[in-house]
């Protein structure tokens, strides 16, 4: 894997507020008061949207975009009928330069989402991804990993031992081979370093593996690559808390069932 390029683009995974659709919920201010200033300024400096849909993002959008702003911005289509042709106009505008997020319906995007696809191709381009304001880690890790986010389970702390510790990820690797979901644990700080020496040394190589730390901050690192990868990349773990997912990559429909 090559060094993230400071020419690409940023993909942001934005939040929407879980409140009914009524006039009186989505009345401007009561939204605004629903969302974290840091997040509201983001928002602001977007030039593009990946959404499931136009309209709702553009009735979020139009309640907290000055006017001007919201007359500029684009919309991106990306939803369950959407096949990996429709990634490269977001890839694109990302590789161009341009800062661009992915905007759920409801929600964390990413988690049972098609956003996913996108955010595993954004990884295989070396652009970087951040996830906002999720008050959990564990759901940010995974919804910027670019895994299935259909699919998941969390395994907690794994075994301090390291035979135990390897054993059990020859297990879990090999059962998310089978049922394609992701696996999603932590691990004390000062552990991270051995613990991806562990997962380099025994999943499989199909499996792929992220290292998420410093999740809510600007400048959070979320590695995201097949252990092939892994096992040429050279990354010292920083000791912070981090949250370890692994698995298969989150995949768009087959053009071929459609119809």
């Amino acid at each position: 894997m090559s060094e993230l390029s400071n020419n690409a683009g940023r993909l942001f995974l934005v939040p929407t507020p879980l409140t009914p659709y009524s006039s009186q919920n989505w009345e401007p201010r009561r939204i605004l008061g629903m969302i974290a200033p840091d997040i509201l300024e983001k928002l602001r400096s977007i030039s593009f949207y990946v959404v499931e849909s136009e309209k709702s993002a553009s009735r979020f959008l139009s309640r907290i975009l000055s006017s001007e702003h919201f007359a500029q911005v684009h919309f991106l289509p990306l939803d369950e009928h959407s096949t990996d042709n429709d990634l490269q106009a977001p890839l694109a505008a990302l590789k161009a330069g341009n800062d661009g997020a992915i905007l759920s319906e409801a929600g964390l995007p990413c988690i049972a989402d098609p956003g996913a696809a996108l955010v595993a191709a954004a990884h295989r381009e070396n652009i970087k991804v951040i996830p906002l304001g999720s008050d959990s880690s564990l759901l940010m890790a995974l919804a910027s990993s670019g895994l299935n986010g259909q699919e998941f389970s969390f395994l907690g702390y794994l075994p301090v031992r390291e035979e135990e510790l390897r054993k059990r990820l020859v297990c879990e690797g090999r059962a998310a081979l089978n049922d394609g979901a992701a696996r999603i644990f932590i691990e004390t700080p000062y552990r991270n370093a051995r613990t991806i020496e562990a997962c380099k040394d025994v999943l499989p190589e199909k499996i792929h593996l992220c290292f998420a730390s410093e999740l809510g901050t600007e400048q959070p690192t979320v590695l995201s690559m097949p252990i092939t990868l892994w096992r040429k990349y050279s990354f010292t773990a920083p000791g912070l808390p981090a949250v370890f997912c692994f698995g298969l990559p989150a995949r768009l429909m087959d053009k071929k069932k459609h119809g």
